[in-house]
C-alpha cells in the first residue's frame, strides 16, 4: 500500500469498536493485510501472521491476527481466547475460523466487509486526477490495483488475477464467473460474487477495463481447470446456469459421453430443441456415437428430432425403425394400450405422425384419447405437446372448431408451465394457418400479432421460424390486395423454407398461396412444370403430390388452358375420378379429405366455365356448399360459381343474389384472395354494367372490389391493358428468362416462324428493334 495513502478514517472506525471480536472479511486484493498493519501500528501492538497464534502474540489482551491465505480453516485455542479480550482478525470469505462460537454468541462480533475496504474518492485526493479516475472507474476502487494506476500494466494485472485473485475459486465458481462475464449484470446471484469487488458487481457497466482483464484471466484459469481434470465439475456449473448444450459439448470433447447423455435426459431430451438454436442443438446431438443412440432412447429421439427439423423424414423413419423395430412405423401398434414401447417412444410417434401427413380416422383419434390417459397430470409440457398434435390433426381433418379448441388448450398448458415462447409461437402459427385456410382472415391477423410477439421473445436464433412468420404475414398482406411480399417470398425464400421441417398443414397452406401468387402475377408458360420451384425438397413420404397437381391444374384453368388442366387432373391418383365427380350430387356433401374436396372442386370448376353446363351442376354446387368440411373460403368460390352459371342462363336476379352474397362474405371474413383466384368467373360479371350497378350499392362489396382491383394489377394484367396479347406476354416472359427463339417455340409448341412473328409485333408495340431494348422498355412499364 502506498504510504502516502494512509487510511486513518477506516483505521479509527475499526479501533473504535467496543465489541471484542472484529473481522476484516474480504477477498484477495481488498488490502486486508496492509490495513491490519496500519491498525497494528496505530495501536502499537504486534501483528500475528502465522497459521496458529501463540500466547506471545497476545499483547495486553489484544490479538491482531492476519490469517494466511493458504489456510482453508483455522482454530483459536481456549488459552488464546481466555487471554485475548480484543480480537481483530483478517480473513477471506471462504476461510472458516472456529473456536469462537461461544465468545461471539455472548459478546457479539462485527465484520468489515469488502465494501468497507474499497477506496472512497476523498481518500485519493493525494493522487493525480488521472490515477484517481483509473482506480475508481477502471479498477472499481480495489486497493490491490493502486500500484499500477500510475503506469498501466495489463499483463501483470492478468497474472495477478489468475494466480492470486482466482486462486480460491473452485472450478465450478470459475465457470459461473465466466458465464457472468459474458453479460455482466448487477441482478445475478451466486456465492462467487463475494470474491469480487462490490462496485464491480453493483455496477459492472462502469468498470469495463477490469471486466476485460478479468475475462482474460478467468478464461485462462478455466482452461487450466479443465486440463487438470475438472471437466465434469465445470459441465455441472454450465448445466446449472441453463447451458446444457455447452455442458454436453464440453463433456463430449473430453470423452464423457455417458455424462453428456445424462444432461440431455435432465434437459428433457428432444424438447431441448425448442429452447435452443436448431443449429446448436444439431451440432451437439449429432456427435453422440451409434452405440449411445442404440442404447439410450433420449439420445435416439433427440437425433431423430434433429433429422425431422432438417426435413429428413425418410432418414428419421429409417433410424427409429432400425433401433425400435419396424412395427414402430405402425402408429396403431405403438399408441395402443399395453404397447411394448416406452411412454417417450409413444409420444415421439405422435409427433412423427404429423410429419408423415397421416390424417387420423375417428377410431385413431379415440385411440389418442386412450393414450392421453397415461399422461402425468402435472406435466404441463407434455399436455401442451399432445394438444399441439391434436391441433394439427384436426386441421387436416377440417374440423376447425376442434382445432381451435385444441390450440386454446395447448396455450393454457404452456402458460401453466411458465410459458415457452417458441412453442407458443407454433400454436399461434397453426391458428394463422387454420384461419386463413378456413377463410377467417380477420381472426388470422390477431393470431399473427400474437405469433410475432412470442417469437420476438425467443432468446436464441430462430431463422426458420421467422421465415415461417414472414410467409404467414405475406399471405395476410396478399388477402388485402398487396401481393408484393408474397411474390418476393416465393421467388427468394421458398426453397429454403421448404428444405426445413414443415408440417403438412403449413406446407399445404404455403403451396396454396404460392401457386396462386405465381399464377396471378406471372405469365404461365405452357408446360407441366411451371411450378417446378415449389417441388424442391419435398420429402417422398409427404402426400403433397396430388395437391401440387391440383394447384397446377387450377393455374392452367386461370390461364384459359382447360385441356391442359383436364389432362393434369386426369393424371392425379385419387380414389375419385372425373366420371365420379361429374355424376355425383348428394355424395359431394360427404367428402371429407382435403385432397378429395380440392379435386372435386377442380373438376366442377371445369364444368362451370362451359357455355351450357350440365343441368344438375347447381345441385352439385349446393351439395358442396352444404358439406361441413368445406371451408368459408371455398364457399365464397362456390357462390361465385353459382353467380356465373346463373349469368350463363341469363338469370340476372340469381346472378346478383349469389354475387352479392359472395362479395359480402369475402369482406366480412377478409378472404379477398379467393376473388383473385376466381377472376375468370368474377371479371365477366363485373364488366356487366347492370350487375355492377346493383352490387355497388353495398359498402362491403365496394371494399371487396377495391381490393380485387389491386390484387389483379399484376405485370401480366398491365401488359394486357397496355395492348399486348396473351401470346406476346408469354413470349416476353420467356425472352426475359433468356430463352432463344428455338427454345421458346419448343416451350409453346409452336413453330419458330410463329415466334418471330409475335416477337416482331412485340417489338413494334414497344417501339424497339432488339431484345435488350424490349426488356428495358417492358421493365420501365412494369410489365416484367
Amino acid at each position: 500500500m502506498n504510504p502516502l495513502l494512509p487510511r486513518l478514517r477506516l483505521v479509527r472506525r475499526i479501533t473504535s469498536e467496543a465489541i471484542g471480536v472484529v473481522f476484516l472479511r474480504a477477498p484477495a486484493g481488498a488490502g486486508k493485510s496492509v490495513l491490519l498493519g496500519m491498525v497494528s501500528q496505530h495501536l502499537g501492538r504486534r501483528l500475528c501472521s502465522s497459521r496458529q497464534p501463540r500466547m506471545e502474540d497476545v499483547e495486553d489482551g489484544c490479538l491482531i491476527w492476519d490469517v494466511p491465505s493458504t489456510a482453508r480453516s483455522a482454530r483459536l485455542s481456549t488459552q488464546i481466547l481466555d487471554a485475548a479480550k480484543y480480537l481483530l482478525i483478517a480473513c477471506r470469505p471462504e476461510q472458516r475460523i472456529s473456536g469462537m462460537a461461544r465468545r461471539i454468541m455472548h459478546e457479539g462480533a462485527i465484520t468489515f466487509a469488502a465494501a468497507d475496504m474499497v477506496f472512497a474518492e476523498d481518500e485519493l485526493s493525494a493522487l493525480p486526477a488521472e490515477q484517481q479516475r483509473r482506480l475508481l472507474d477502471g479498477y472499481a476502487g480495489w486497493p490491490a490495483f493502486l500500484p499500477i494506476t500510475a503506469q498501466r500494466d495489463d499483463a501483470a494485472c492478468i497474472d495477478y488475477l489468475r494466480e492470486v485473485f482466482l486462486a480460491s475459486f473452485s472450478p465450478s465458481q470459475t465457470a459461473e464467473l465466466s458465464i457472468w462475464l459474458e453479460a455482466p449484470s448487477a441482478d445475478t446471484a451466486g456465492d462467487w460474487k463475494a470474491f469480487l469487488p462490490p462496485p464491480l458487481t453493483d455496477a459492472p457497466e462502469r468498470h469495463a477495463d477490469l471486466l476485460h482483464l478479468l475475462s482474460i484471466a478467468t478464461g485462462e484459469r478455466l482452461t487450466t481447470d479443465i486440463a487438470e481434470g475438472a471437466v465434469i465439475e465445470v459441465a455441472a456449473a454450465l448445466e446449472r446456469a441453463g447451458r446444457p448444450l455447452a455442458a454436453m459439448d464440453l463433456l463430449l470433447d473430453h470423452g464423457h459421453e455417458e455424462h453428456a447423455a445424462q444432461i440431455l435426459e435432465r434437459a428433457q431430451g428432444r424438447e431441448l430443441i425448442y429452447r435452443s438454436s436448431v443449429g446448436a442443438f444439431r451440432k451437439i446431438v449429432m456427435r453422440f456415437s451409434q452405440a449411445m443412440i442404440a442404447t439410450n432412447e433420449t439420445v435416439l429421439f433427440a437425433v431423430a428430432r434433429t433429422l425431422m427439423k432438417q426435413g429428413e423424414l425418410s432418414r428419421t423413419r429409417h433410424l427409429v425403425a432400425r433401433h425400435l423395430g419396424h412395427d414402430y412405423l405402425d402408429p396403431l401398434k405403438v399408441l395402443s394400450r399395453g404397447s411394448r414401447f416406452s411412454f417417450a417412444a409413444r409420444t415421439f410417434r405422435l409427433n412423427l405422425m404429423i410429419s408423415e401427413d397421416l390424417t387420423p380416422s375417428d377410431a385413431m383419434i379415440t385411440r389418442f384419447g386412450e393414450f392421453m390417459a397415461d399422461y402425468p397430470l402435472g406435466d404441463d409440457g407434455r399436455w401442451s405437446g399432445y394438444y399441439n398434435a391434436i391441433l394439427e390433426f384436426e386441421i387436416r381433418r377440417r374440423n376447425f372448431r376442434e382445432a381451435e379448441a385444441a390450440a386454446t388448450r395447448a396455450l393454457i398448458y404452456l402458460h401453466k408451465g411458465g410459458g415457452q415462447p417458441l412453442l407458443e409461437f407454433f400454436i399461434h402459427l397453426h391458428q394463422i394457418v387454420l384461419r386463413l385456410m378456413s377463410g377467417d382472415v380477420l381472426l388470422a391477423r390477431r393470431a399473427a400479432r400474437d405469433a410475432r410477439s412470442r417469437l420476438e421473445q425467443v432468446p436464441h436464433d430462430a431463422l426458420q421460424e421467422f421465415r415461417m412468420l414472414r410467409l404467414a404475414e405475406a399471405c395476410l398482406a396478399y388477402e388485402t390486395g398487396r401481393p408484393r411480399d408474397l411474390l418476393e417470398f416465393v421467388q427468394n425464400e421458398f426453397e429454403t423454407f421448404a428444405a426445413a421441417e414443415i408440417w403438412p398443414s403449413l406446407m399445404q397452406f404455403a403451396l396454396h398461396y404460392a401457386s396462386q401468387a405465381l399464377g396471378d402475377h406471372f405469365a404461365m408458360t405452357i408446360r407441366p412444370g411451371f411450378l417446378d420451384g415449389l417441388w424442391l425438397h419435398l420429402s417422398e413420404g409427404l402426400q403433397f403430390h396430388a395437391m401440387m397437381e391440383i394447384r397446377t391444374a387450377i393455374a392452367y384453368q386461370n390461364a384459359n388452358r382447360w385441356a391442359d388442366a383436364a389432362a393434369t387432373l386426369t393424371a392425379v391418383r385419387m380414389p375419385l375420378g372425373r366420371n365420379w365427380v361429374e355424376s355425383a350430387t348428394d355424395e359431394l356433401t360427404r367428402l371429407a379429405r382435403r385432397d378429395e374436396i380440392a379435386y372435386a372442386m377442380a373438376w366442377l370448376r371445369d364444368a362451370v366455365r362451359l357455355a351450357t353446363p350440365r343441368p344438375y351442376l347447381l345441385r352439385q354446387i349446393d351439395a358442396l356448399i352444404a358439406n361441413p368440411k368445406v371451408t368459408n373460403r371455398e364457399r365464397v368460390a362456390l357462390q361465385l360459381w353459382q353467380s356465373y352459371t346463373a349469368y350463363q342462363r341469363r338469370d340476372n336476379a340469381a346472378v346478383r343474389t349469389h354475387l352479392l352474397s359472395a362479395l359480402e362474405a369475402a369482406t366480412r371474413l377478409g378472404c379477398n384472395g379467393v376473388l383473385s383466384e376466381e377472376r375468370i368467373f368474377l371479371s365477366p360479371l363485373l364488366n356487366n354494367k347492370r350487375i355492377r350497378g346493383f352490387i355497388d350499392t353495398s359498402h362491403d362489396v365496394r371494399t371487396a372490389l377495391s381490393i380485387f382491383a389491386a390484387s389483379i394489377n399484376s405485370p401480366q394484367a398491365r401488359a394486357l391493358h397496355g395492348g399486348l396479347s396473351q401470346r406476346e406476354i408469354q413470349i416476353l416472359q420467356l425472352v426475359a428468362a433468356g430463352l432463344s427463339n428455338k427454345r421458346i417455340a419448343h416451350t409453346l409448341s409452336v413453330s419458330e416462324v410463329t415466334v418471330k412473328f409475335h416477337l416482331g409485333n412485340l417489338f413494334r408495340k414497344l417501339g424497339c428493334s432488339r431484345r435488350a431494348e424490349a426488356l428495358r422498355a417492358a421493365t420501365a412499364l412494369n410489365w416484367l
